[in-house]
Order: structure tokens, then C-alpha cells, then sequence
């Protein structure tokens, strides 16, 4: 994890709802991604647990999201902030985001992965995230193989101005991954969803390598 104290975050995401591949001619880009920044909050995000083993610390650099209970196989980028502050996200609705800047999977603290919703026609990566109940299992990759598995804890929808940062990115001394998405309605009048989707995920006491 890079050694970063504190990071100035405008939005919990950037955008929900992912750019299509191509726009045809005539077609306003607004009709299809029209995403506005959520909350301002400064979070800490050198956020490895105090009182976390060193042998407890070593996280993987993910390279791809396995969801077998939504059936979700998915590439894992790596993103941070955008010049306005906010969260990267990819332009596509196949890739799933890391929270770079923040914590690797597997280390004490809360890792994020975020993934689109839809691109305002069709489902994207995370759009069934939803369906997720405690107990489901997520796997994460390497690229070398190294597999890391994490289990379902909770799942919170917020109100959009309302998202905990600090508890989503913030310090743990667990070893977290934490999924967001958006959620509810679309609300045309501010081009955005109303709720953000998240998925809190603790790594399981059993880890498997390939």
C-alpha cells in the first residue's frame, strides 16, 4: 500500500452507470452517462490495522472478482482519483475498480472494489450485487494465482449524501473488502441514483493458493 496518510475524497463514486463502447451519431453523451460527485469527506487512507499482526498485513494486488453466487467473473483494475477528487471508475461496465491509494485485499483495513451498476441500457458488472446475503463468498486473484477468499458480513444501502466514508475506507484492524455499487431509483432531475450499494466482506480465517 502506498504510504498515504490522508486523501481528500469528493465522491463515494464518481459514476454508477458506465459509458457504452460507442455513441452513434446525434446521440447526446448525457442520455447515456450523466453521473454528478456525491460527499465530501477526508478519510485516512493509511488505514492498516495498529494491532494487526505483520504475518496478518500481506494482501495481493487483485486481478480478478469471482462471485459464484451471481454468477460474476469480472477483471480488477486498479483506479484512484480523478482531478475533481473523486473515485475513478472505468468507462466500461465489464472491469471492477480497486481503490488503489487505499489498502491491498488481505491486508488489516477496508479494501474497496466498485464496479457500474448499468450504462443506463443495460446491466453492468455489479449490477446484481443486490442478491449478495451473508454467508456468500467472494475470491479474489493475483496475477499470479494467489486466491484470497472473503465473506459476506452485511450489505447497507445509504442514501447517497449519507455514506459512512470512514467506515467504508477508513482504519480496521479487520481485513476488509468492501463493495460498492448504486442503487434504488434513478432520479432524472439530478442524472444520478439516489442510494449507494455496499457490500461489507471480511477475508475467511482459511485462505487458498493455487
Amino acid at each position: 500500500m502506498k504510504p498515504l496518510l490522508f486523501i481528500l475524497l469528493t465522491a463515494l463514486l464518481a459514476a454508477c452507470s458506465a459509458k457504452e463502447p460507442q455513441l452513434s451519431k446525434g446521440t447526446k453523451e448525457t442520455e447515456v452517462y450523466a453521473e454528478q460527485p456525491v460527499q465530501q469527506a477526508v478519510i485516512a487512507a493509511g488505514n492498516k490495522g495498529t494491532n494487526a499482526p505483520a504475518h496478518e498485513q500481506s494482501g495481493i494486488t487483485p486481478s480478478s472478482l469471482s462471485i459464484p453466487a451471481i454468477d460474476l467473473e469480472a477483471p480488477v483494475k486498479d483506479f484512484g482519483l480523478d482531478e475533481n477528487g473523486n473515485m475513478e471508475l472505468p468507462e466500461n461496465g465489464k472491469d471492477v475498480a480497486w481503490f488503489e491509494p487505499g489498502v491491498q485485499p488481505g491486508e488489516a483495513g477496508n479494501a474497496v472494489l466498485a464496479g457500474h451498476v448499468d450504462n443506463e441500457k443495460a446491466p453492468a458488472v455489479f449490477f446484481k450485487l443486490k442478491e449478495l446475503e451473508k454467508g456468500d463468498e467472494i475470491h479474489l486473484y493475483d496475477e499470479d494465482g494467489k486466491h484470497l477468499t472473503f465473506v459476506v458480513k452485511d450489505k447497507i444501502a445509504y442514501q447517497k449524501d449519507d455514506a459512512p466514508l470512514r467506515k467504508i475506507f477508513g482504519p480496521s484492524d479487520k481485513r476488509m473488502l468492501n463493495l460498492i455499487t448504486c442503487t434504488g431509483y434513478f432520479d432524472r432531475d439530478i442524472h444520478n441514483y439516489v442510494e449507494r450499494l455496499v457490500v461489507y466482506t471480511e477475508l475467511a480465517e482459511q485462505q487458498n493458493e493455487s
